[in-house]
């Protein structure tokens, strides 16, 4: 709630904790904090655990988090108001950077600056804390900072550079394309190696693997988050598809991702610069999945080709299980001269179904079914070994495989990698890799074996 009639000034508050229930004392600080007369609360940014930054040692680790606000209260009036609060929360001030159940910094109050006793605005080393600018990075990553006159998101980039090893740090988390550009403007600007991983979310051990893939190659992996609707061709599929931005990114920093973005379709491609930019997938569009979802490549090329000028990355990594797009992409980066591609292998189940999205869709005997798949692979791997080449022959194997559980099978065929075509080759194959696409109820997955390599991959 706000005073009648006076104006409101947006400020920026840190909220942090490290003793008792740290959680709930800081839900319950910003309780009080909605209750404060002439005081409105904003966006809240999630709770981030750090280390402690001086006092004494070995001091429990802290939440942290940051809240934009607005307040029809003086500067002075709004810090007596922080610091009865944390009184009520049981805040000692005998320690300088000791331990505390609570802990309220006023970081910003409009644009006021003073130096003050017991006051100084902007706090005067709000800049230099990656606890306060993490938080609000999530919040206003383009915000200028007064002191240092950079936005957040290159602040953050440059205090993380500075103060962590190779690939290290905590997750940039940006919820638009444009929030992320400064973050890779100034790691460009370093000479660091970008590797980059583009994802749809919903994110599993399998893009996990990517990631830690991008890692052995790059000094920061970035990670796009974006459901693209441009290669849905059904509607339905689109919406139902899973999506937690929240979760996404919490398990890509645990696999040392350094920068996750995500944003609308209208971000990635702003009707102020030509909207969107149709990409021709190339012929390697053409069949199986091509034929099966019209438009699905030209979609999928589309996006890459706009991640691609986005991130500028050196190296991008993907996930073998979409054969079909490793090589539209592939033919995408050579006919733009970068990045290198990196083609990872399928991360399975522990009974050999390949990870996906929509596995959390199957019911429990489309389950059991769905091991078809995987048994039919590995099946056409060992005939291939045996000696069996011809084309026909490995495409009967596999689909006779899937019929015996009933699956509805779309296609089950063999390809050559090297020598891609729209229709089942004619004859013997040096190169082969098996290519599967079924549905069990409303829920479609594919996978694929290299045939003609020892352990299916490329």
């Amino acid at each position: 709630m706000s005073r009648k009639g006076m104006s409101l000034q947006p400020v920026t508050i840190a909220l942090g904790a490290n003793l008792g229930e740290r959680r709930a004392t800081l839900e319950a600080a910003l309780n009080a904090l909605r209750a404060l007369p002439g005081f409105e609360v904003g966006a809240v940014s999630r709770w981030h655990e750090t280390e402690p930054v001086g006092g004494p040692p070995e001091q429990p680790r802290y939440l942290n988090g940051v809240l934009l606000g607005r307040t029809s209260l003086s500067a002075h009036e709004l810090l007596r108001a922080l610091q009865a609060i944390e009184l009520c929360f049981g805040r000692e001030r005998s320690v300088p950077n000791g331990p505390r159940t609570l802990d309220l910094d006023l970081i910003h109050f409009g644009e006021l600056r003073c130096v003050e006793a017991g006051l100084e605005l902007p706090h005067p080393r709000s800049e230099e804390r990656l606890f306060v600018l993490e938080p609000l990075l999530e919040l206003a990553p383009e915000r200028i900072l007064p002191l240092s006159g950079q936005t957040v998101a290159a602040r953050v980039a440059q205090l993380r550079a500075s103060a962590t090893p190779r690939g290290a740090g905590a997750l940039i988390a940006c919820s638009s394309p444009q929030a992320a550009q400064p973050v890779l403007a100034q790691w460009r600007a370093q000479g660091l190696r970008i590797g980059f991983v583009p994802t749809m979310g919903a994110l599993h051990e399998g893009h996990l693997a990517l990631v830690r893939r991008a890692r052995q190659n790059a000094d920061r992996v970035v990670v796009s988050i974006f459901v693209n609707p441009l290669q849905f061709d059904d509607p339905r599929d689109l919406e139902r598809y899973p999506r937690d931005f929240s979760n996404d990114t919490r398990l890509l920093e645990s696999a040392g991702a350094s920068l996750a973005f995500t944003g609308t379709l209208e971000q990635f491609f702003p009707p102020a610069q030509g909207g969107v930019r149709r990409i021709d997938p190339g012929p390697c569009a053409q069949g199986l999945e091509g034929a099966l979802r019209p438009g699905h490549f030209e979609g999928v090329a589309t996006i890459v080709e706009r991640l691609f000028e986005i991130v500028e990355p050196h190296e991008a990594t993907f996930g073998q299980k979409d054969f079909q797009q490793t090589l539209v992409v592939r033919d995408l980066a050579r006919r733009r001269g970068a990045p290198r591609i990196c083609v990872a292998p399928t991360v399975r189940e522990q009974e050999g179904l390949a990870m996906s999205s929509r596995n959390v869709f199957l019911k429990p005997d489309e389950r059991r079914r769905a091991l078809a798949i995987h048994a039919s692979l590995r099946g056409a791997h060992a005939l291939y070994a045996s000696g069996v080449r011809d084309a026909g022959t490995l495409g009967a194997f596999l689909r006779g495989a899937l019929s015996k559980e009933q699956l509805e099978i779309q296609y089950a065929t063999v390809r050559d990698p090297e020598v891609w075509t729209p229709e089942e080759p004619k004859g013997e194959l040096a190169n082969a890799v098996a290519l599967i696409a079924v549905k069990l109820g409303s829920v479609r997955l594919i996978d694929n074996w290299v045939l003609s390599s020892p352990d299916g991959g490329l």
